[in-house]
């Protein structure tokens, strides 16, 4: 057994209703307003991440987790992890985060005067809000193997503990768990990227052999983490320029500007990623001009938050020729088609189909905004068709990314 430090992408964990204690109670003594409480985390509650018993694990949380980052933290309360729809904040005083026995308590302040928050109080006493969530990093887990019964006998097992995280936010969630296969398989790959253990890996890939390709970001004298690796994971780091990682996210049909929105986006390599589709490999990784394809709202406090379906939409026709077309390697314009899709698919919107390079322009059947996503069109770049400054293991890297949503490896 090992502990590993490092930094890592946001991750997400939920509870169902029943075990989040979720409630709506009024305050006692004068004016008696409403407050939300319930749980966003359990301590030592164990969850299964994909398939324990083939290629996933099983999690926990341990006691003292929170404790560093709500003495330095200043989260939210979202609904559904959406930023646009901030119930209430530590630093104005109206939300209170605390550990407790138990695990992390939520008591937060309910503003009538906010429309989503009368929803959210609705929501919650009809039912229809189903659990808590909260985003995080983890800075330190542990992994350990041991052995369950099962109907075919014993079986061993791995248990990551999680013993430090960076709390983002903690969230009022309509599905109290994944929702589909894919998403679990995105969780185990990153946590397994960032373990760095190959052994683990291996025995992964048995069930699941597309894990296999993890392989190539671990250091073959040793697992991330520990001497030696560093190198390898800079390297990795390096390699996962181009088209940027496919993730699920909340998403918005709201009308979207791209430059107000580039604009609010902080100089933070962290959340230029998270904000656009694609990096220029041979820019600055902290420049936003290397950044094309912006498509999620930013909020006044520079935090990244739903995926806009207009600015998706106008990618996808910026990629089929629209606005000048794009000079991004054909690779490269799959990998960000399936981005921008994944997003469209997360809304319920059947994405324009991908033209062939040289095609006619397909036209949007979907509304776009009159202001251009920014650096979007790059139509002033000259056209290029083919790429030499890539080779296969660069492309099976990318596209790896591109398909499990994996995090930016870290010295």
């Amino acid at each position: 057994m090992r502990t590993l430090t490092r930094t890592t992408t946001e991750e997400r964990r939920r509870l169902p209703l029943s075990t989040a204690d979720v409630v709506i109670r009024a305050t006692e003594g004068d004016g008696g307003d409403d407050r939300f409480r319930g749980y966003a985390a359990k301590f030592n509650s164990r969850t299964a991440i994909g398939n324990p018993l083939r290629w996933g694990f099983y999690e926990e949380i341990a006691p003292g987790a929170f404790t560093k980052t709500l003495q330095e933290g200043d989260s939210r309360f979202l609904v559904d992890h959406d930023s646009y729809y901030v119930v209430s904040r530590v630093s104005a005083g109206t939300l209170s985060l605390a550990e407790d026995a138990v695990g992390l308590p939520v008591d937060s302040a309910l503003d009538p005067a906010l429309s989503y928050v009368n929803d959210l109080k609705a929501n919650v006493r009809n039912g229809n809000i189903t659990g808590m969530s909260f985003g995080f990093y983890v800075l330190k887990d542990q992994w350990s193997t041991e052995s369950i019964d099962t109907s075919e006998g014993p079986a061993e097992v791995e248990v990551r503990r999680i013993l430090e995280v960076r709390l983002i936010e903690v969230s009022a969630v309509t599905f109290p768990a994944y929702e589909d296969t894919e998403a679990e398989l995105a969780s185990v790959a990153s946590a397994l990227v960032q373990r760095g253990d190959q052994a683990a890996i291996e025995r992964r890939a048995r069930w699941r052999p597309e894990l296999r390709d993890l392989l190539q970001l671990v250091d073959a004298d040793g697992p991330a983490g520990v001497a030696g690796a560093a190198p390898v994971r800079q390297a990795a780091a390096a390699e996962a320029r181009g088209a940027l990682a496919v993730h699920s996210t909340d998403t918005s049909d709201a009308s979207w500007d791209g430059p107000a929105n580039s604009k609010d986006l902080p100089g933070d390599e962290a959340a230029l990623r998270m904000a656009h589709a694609w990096v220029d490999p041979d820019g600055a990784a902290d420049a936003k001009a290397s950044y094309r394809f912006i498509h999620h709202f930013v909020d006044m406090d520079g935090n990244v938050g739903a995926a806009s379906t207009v600015a998706c939409t106008t990618g996808i026709g910026v990629l089929n020729g629209a606005r000048g077309g794009t000079t991004i390697p054909e690779d490269d314009r799959q990998a960000v088609y399936k981005h921008l899709a994944r997003h469209l698919k997360d809304a319920g919107i059947k994405a324009p189909e991908l033209k062939a390079v040289g095609s006619e322009p397909g036209e949007s059947t979907r509304e776009t905004s009159t202001t251009e996503p920014a650096a979007a069109a790059d139509a002033t770049e000259p056209a290029e068709t083919t790429r030499t400054d890539c080779d296969a293991r660069v492309l099976r890297m990318r596209a790896l990314a591109a398909r499990y949503g994996l995090p930016k490896a870290s010295a």
